[in-house]
Parts: structure tokens; sequence; C-alpha cells
């Protein structure tokens, strides 16, 4: 997302989903000029209002705060475990960590038969 602040995310994403200032401010039990005030970064929602806005949204914390890309966002809360996980190794662990996921997906016992993306060698997936 191209958006640079806080406020610009929040109404990038709004738009996106096609909501209203009204919509948004109503589903977080907060005033319009509230929501107005945070897209235009006159001012910032504390974590609880924030957290509030990404769930209503449909996006984490992280993407409202310009954390994560939002074309890679975790689809899950195990997902977001594992990145947030992996995001603590150091390189070496980071690498010992991939080595270690490619292989259980090149596995039938444990790759995933609903997945578009799954092969048998799931690597060449991420080098298309």
């Amino acid at each position: 997302m191209d958006a640079s602040t806080l406020g610009q995310r929040i109404r990038s994403f709004r738009k996106k989903i096609g909501m209203t200032q009204k919509e948004l401010a109503a589903a977080v039990g907060m005033s319009h000029n509230a929501i107005s005030h945070y897209e235009k970064d006159e001012r910032e929602p504390n974590i609880q209002v924030l957290l509030n806005i990404a769930q209503t949204l449909n996006v984490t914390g992280d993407a409202l705060l310009g954390l994560e890309h939002p074309n890679f966002t975790a689809k899950s809360r195990d997902e977001y475990m594992m990145l947030r996980a992996f995001r603590n190794l150091n390189p070496p662990g980071r690498a010992k960590t991939l080595e270690y996921a490619m292989d259980l997906a090149g596995l039938s016992k444990y790759s995933n038969p609903t997945n578009p993306t799954n092969s048998t060698n799931p690597i060449n997936q991420l080098i298309k």
C-alpha cells in the first residue's frame, strides 16, 4: 500500500471495502468526526480503537500501522503467529525454518490438498 500515514491507510482500507466514514464510525462505536480526524492525521486512535478499526476493515493492526504488506497478510491466527515467530529469528534461524517448511510442504502427509499453489516441489511456486 502506498499510503504512508496511519490516517491515509485507514482511509485507503475503508474505501477499498466501500465503507463510508459514517459506517466505519457506527461499526466501531465512534463519531463520524473522530474517524475524520484519524484519516486527516489530526488525532491518533488508542490501541483498542486501532484494533477495532482493523477488525472492522478486515485487516491486521500491523497493516494499519504500515508494518506489513496488505497482499501478504496472514489468513489465520496460526499464519500470523508463524510470521511473528519467523521475524524474531536471526538469518540462520530463518533459513533453517524456511528449509524445514519447504520440506514439510513437499510431503503429501503435511501438504494442503485444497491449496491451488500446492505442488510436489513447493519451491517452484516461490520462484515463478
